[in-house]
């Protein structure tokens, strides 16, 4: 006879020997591709608070109950851990979901047994002195902050799996992304995209599922933005790590921009429309990269300002750029400037990328305002610090890249140039921040020239 258990809180239906059905309000409907992946590597990761982590909890308690031979790895870099946070949260769920009289819970060594068949869940700490000891037979493993382990701790456990006696292997990790630099990014992630699957190197096996707390539908998430918030004190790392779900970025030990601050540079900047827009242009492939700027006529004094109010940044055509912004502001007047190279640059017919875009957005060649060449970075770096010091300048927090450019922008000290800036087409793009440069270069030059600098360069 079949036994038939509804829990309490998931309304989760378990059949003894029969295929599992799962009701879909047990689960946030975002997350249901962990809870069904059986992909050979299984990669969850994005912001606090997203419910990955007891999503995974009930992927694997339920896995106990299938018909077929299942036992997990669940690993912690530290055993000393495993009881107050993955065996704690097995129990915990194991309750709400009424499976725990179905399961063997045992306190001194933390494994978890069905008590029918024999499935299990095994704890593993990599500081364990014996930490491969009674793993024969893994047929998966999850572990959870895996970013606290070493690239040679996630090769050795991969190792463990080769038992013939499964319905599928896989390897899961989830974490919070901490760095760019961090070896999780080179080795599951894409080198050209850091949010897509390294196919190179796992083709179709490997999975990567992104989750924010928007993702959990259990939480009061306008609540929990603003705890967020709070917690990151005016820290943009932090907001890009814990509520994005972003990589984050290494801290800055010389940074280009020293004079940025993102407490009092970074915050909610209003569309006045009535005022014009000044769009600036970098002009790369991967990515394309234009901010919209506004700014009041006076540069300096009571009331004066200089707002990002937004970016568009991407692997996008001319045409597709110029149909986003003039979506997002059909009535506004337009301003253009941006790279030097645009003016020479052409896209057949003797147009250039410039003359692309006056047509693009619909603006006569005039509202083009254009540089002769573009600033040396020592006199650039000294400029945008100006600017920021003596300026009411904001970029909007909806501008993300300007802002991660912003924060990681450093001085290139292998290259003899004064201030140069560091650039590469892997982590270091910046694409927007040159954007930024063009602009402050276009608009500001001449007045902080006038103002602050007594002299002209």
């Amino acid at each position: 006879m079949l036994l038939a258990h509804y829990c309490n809180v998931c309304n989760l239906q378990i059949k003894r020997m029969a295929k599992i059905k799962i009701d879909k309000s047990a689960y946030s409907s975002n997350l249901e591709p962990i809870l069904t992946s059986h992909d050979r590597y299984l990669v969850a990761w994005g912001g606090r608070g997203s419910g990955k982590t007891d999503t995974f909890y009930l992927k694997y308690l339920i896995s106990l109950f299938e018909p077929y031979n299942f036992r997990l790895l669940y690993v912690n870099k530290e055993k000393s851990n495993i009881r107050d946070q993955q065996y704690s949260g097995f129990k915990r769920t194991a309750i709400r979901a009424g499976l725990y009289d179905h399961l063997t819970f045992y306190d001194g060594d933390y494994r978890i047994v069905h008590k029918t068949n024999g499935n299990a869940l095994i704890p593993k700490g990599m500081d364990d002195a014996e930490k491969t000891k009674g793993t024969d037979d893994i047929t998966a493993i999850w572990w959870d902050e895996i970013n606290k382990g070493s690239y040679e701790d996630f090769t050795s456990l991969n190792e463990l799996l080769r038992t013939p006696n499964c319905q599928y292997l896989q390897f899961a990790c989830s974490f919070n992304p901490v760095s760019e630099e961090h070896w999780l990014r080179r080795v599951f992630f894409s080198l050209e995209d850091s949010h897509k699957a390294n196919i190179d190197r796992f083709g179709g096996d490997l999975f990567v599922h992104h989750s924010t707390y928007l993702d959990n539908e259990f939480i009061d998430r306008d609540r929990y933005y603003r705890t967020l918030m709070d917690s990151a004190a005016g820290d943009m790392n932090k907001v890009r790590v814990n509520i994005d779900g972003d990589w984050g970025i290494e801290g800055n030990d010389n940074p280009w921009l020293y004079n940025f601050d993102s407490t009092k540079h970074v915050g909610d900047c209003v569309f006045k429309p009535s005022y014009p827009l000044y769009l600036s242009f970098d002009f790369n492939i991967d990515p394309f990269a234009c901010t919209i700027w506004q700014m009041s006529p006076e540069k300096g004094g009571v009331g004066s300002f200089v707002h990002c109010i937004d970016e568009v940044v991407g692997c996008v055509k001319i045409e597709d750029m110029c149909s986003i912004i003039r979506s997002r502001y059909p009535k506004s007047i337009i301003y253009v400037t941006g790279d030097r190279s645009g003016q020479s640059m052409e896209l057949g017919r003797n147009n250039t990328l410039y003359q692309s875009i006056a047509t693009g957005l619909g603006i006569s060649y005039r509202n083009l305002i254009l540089n002769n060449s573009n600033l040396e970075h020592s006199d650039s770096r000294e400029l945008m610090n100006t600017v920021l010091y003596h300026c009411n300048f904001v970029i909007d927090r909806r501008c993300k890249t300007l802002i991660a450019d912003c924060v990681k922008a450093r001085v290139d000290v292998k290259n003899k140039k004064p201030s140069h800036l560091l650039k590469d087409r892997g982590n270091f793009k910046m694409d927007a921040f040159d954007s930024m440069r063009y602009l402050f270069q276009t608009f500001f030059l001449e007045y902080i020239q006038r103002k602050y600098w007594k002299v002209v360069k």
